[in-house]
């Protein structure tokens, strides 16, 4: 580690070779600002801040994050893989260096006390590429064929490197972010009900206000009422509504606010499909191919998971800005929807086919998008990434999926607690996270994968107290995936626990196993047992506190001041050690 410093950097032109520059390298407490100015013209391909010998034993611990949320690192440094399903390599078909493994925006090397951290403290025109082998390190730029003149000055993203105990590091890195990127403001923090994960994209106006009812009587504080995916007839075609309804989209948005709640829309800006109106009348919208024709995302990376193969949206071009624009305008000021999942956005930010401005890097197409979108609700919107790029999502989203999604399953749900987990350091500093839906009861429609792959349920009890458990230890956004006419008075009394909560993630050990949260009224300790074999866990109790199991809201026994908990495999639990009264 000792050899890894950013004061030698180098820039390659589109042949690997390296090219004559004068670097302005400024470092100060771990972090660097670099400037490159080159001496000749060229057309860039990458800037290079290290490539070498890295130092570290094959056995050190490894930790490294994705281009976009469906994808996480974890291993050692001479053996590590993605643990959540999907590789940004095998998914989304991102270029990589042979010899070497990829990830993205940061990495986080050793354990403990021993954490050091590399990684990018901005993404406004490049991402930061991180490839690890065995012995070796690259930590790169990607310009893009970037094309600059003789003495042309280019600002690099900002770098970090960081040592020390991990979760302190990691509050750091936050904060060196957030000097870059604050954080977008929002009302309140986000709580309602998801039309996806119980009726899928057949979902038609009866689904919407009989769920509406029920949620009016039994959980008035689910507010936001998410209409997912479904509601429009073709991706790309956002203000037209499918013969699924009866009426246009803008009537539900508003008899859903004199309901006395709050729409909330999916949209997927950066995508359309072949039979759209969009695509049919505005080819030219779109990242296009050699021949310059719209390119099809199947050609090059995953074509999407319905309703597919999808084009791109090419957000340079003057013309596409102006379709986000006048979309999220109308949706905003008529329709009345202050809250937006934007879902697929990755396509917006993939470095594939040409665009309008042959010189922009794809993180500055994306960004250009988003910042359409933006101008449209003059910057006073709740606006959720999802399926997002997530450095180059910097500044642009107030929240962020950090996860895959939920499917009924006790594996799959163990899996996407260590996904959020790993990601609790960003929550309510970078945007605020979510961890998906909460789920209290099954269902009979089967749930649609990002890969497109159809999931029925599979339930254990397991399932739902490591969902529930999980959704509070994360701080973030709560919105129930539920038929709510289906809640008992159990589950409904549950929920209420669940939303008496101040939003601020737990702080978890290197294992992701033991999460602790202090609060006003005493501490919570949640716990997940990862393991395969039965395991035993003990919580010191303060004399005269009370330990409480906020799950199934009962008082468990306390012997010699100390609780003793036995979690088989996947098995969790969420216990408050109450503070002394007086």
């Amino acid at each position: 580690m000792k050899n890894i410093e950013f004061k030698s950097p180098y820039v390659t032109d589109i042949n690997g070779v390296s090219i004559p520059c004068v670097f302005d390298v400024n470092e100060k407490a771990g972090v660097y600002k670099i400037k490159c100015t080159v001496k000749q013209n060229a057309k860039l391909q990458e800037a290079v801040f290290f490539s070498g010998a890295h130092g570290f034993s094959a056995d050190t611990a490894f930790y490294g994050d994705g281009y976009q949320k469906l994808t996480q690192y974890k291993g050692t440094v001479g053996n590590f893989k993605t643990f959540t399903g999907y590789s940004d390599k095998g998914h989304y078909k991102m270029p990589q260096t042979h010899g070497y493994e990829t990830v993205y925006n940061y990495a986080l090397f050793g354990k403990g006390e021993n954490t050091v951290l590399i990684g990018a403290a901005s993404c406004n025109r490049f991402r930061t590429e991180i490839r690890v082998n065995k012995t070796r390190i690259q930590i790169v730029q990607c310009l893009e064929n970037l094309k600059l003149t003789a003495n042309e000055e280019v600002n690099l993203e900002d770098m970090v490197i960081l040592t020390g105990e991990r979760n302190t590091i990691l509050k750091k890195f936050a904060d060196i972010i957030c000097q870059n990127y604050p954080p977008k403001k929002y009302c309140e923090m986000p709580v309602g009900w998801c039309s996806w994960y119980c009726i899928g994209p057949n979902i038609s106006g009866k689904d919407i206000f009989d769920n509406l009812k029920v949620i009016k009587e039994k959980t008035p504080a689910l507010k936001y009422i998410q209409i997912d995916d479904g509601f429009q007839p073709f991706m790309g075609d956002w203000l037209e509504t499918s013969n699924k309804f009866s009426r246009p989209m803008q009537e539900i948005c508003q008899d859903i606010k004199k309901a006395g709640f709050e729409p909330a829309i999916w949209l997927a800006p950066f995508i359309a499909s072949p039979k759209s109106r969009l695509l049919k009348e505005h080819p030219d919208y779109f990242v296009q191919d050699e021949n310059g024709r719209p390119l099809c995302s199947k050609q090059v990376t995953f074509g999407g998971w319905r309703d597919g193969p999808w084009y791109m949206l090419d957000g340079t071009n003057p013309n596409a800005q102006k379709y986000i624009y006048e979309t999220v305008y109308e949706i905003y000021h008529n329709w009345g929807v202050k809250y937006f999942k934007l879902d697929a956005n990755v396509w917006g930010a993939l470095p594939f086919g040409n665009r309008h401005d042959k010189n922009a890097t794809s993180v500055e197409a994306y960004r250009r998008g988003m910042e359409a979108f933006w101008h449209a609700t003059g910057d006073t919107a709740f606006v959720l990434g999802c399926n997002a790029p997530m450095w180059p999502s910097l500044g642009l989203v107030s929240g962020m999926r950090v996860t895959n999604d939920v499917v009924r399953n006790v594996k799959h749900m163990a899996n996407l607690s260590e996904q959020c987990f790993s990601r609790n350091w960003m929550h309510r500093k970078l945007w605020v996270n979510d961890p998906d839906c909460l789920i209290m009861t099954d269902t009979v429609s089967p749930v649609m994968d990002p890969a497109g792959i159809m999931h029925k349920s599979l339930v254990k009890k397991k399932f739902y107290k490591l969902n529930n458990i999980y959704i509070r230890a994360s701080g973030g956004m709560v919105l129930s995936g539920d038929y709510v006419s289906k809640y008992s008075e159990k589950e409904t009394e549950r929920l209420k626990r669940i939303l008496d909560t101040d939003y601020i993630p737990a702080e978890f050990n290197d294992t992701l196993e033991i999460g602790v949260k202090k609060t006003d009224t005493g501490t919570e300790y949640f716990i997940f047992n990862r393991c395969a074999l039965l395991k035993a866990y003990e919580i010191q109790i303060p004399n005269g506190q009370k330990a409480v199991d906020l799950y199934d809201n009962k008082q468990l026994k306390v012997k010699n001041d100390k609780l003793l908990l036995y979690l088989s495999k996947y098995d969790s639990a969420w216990i408050k050690i109450a503070n002394r009264e007086g």
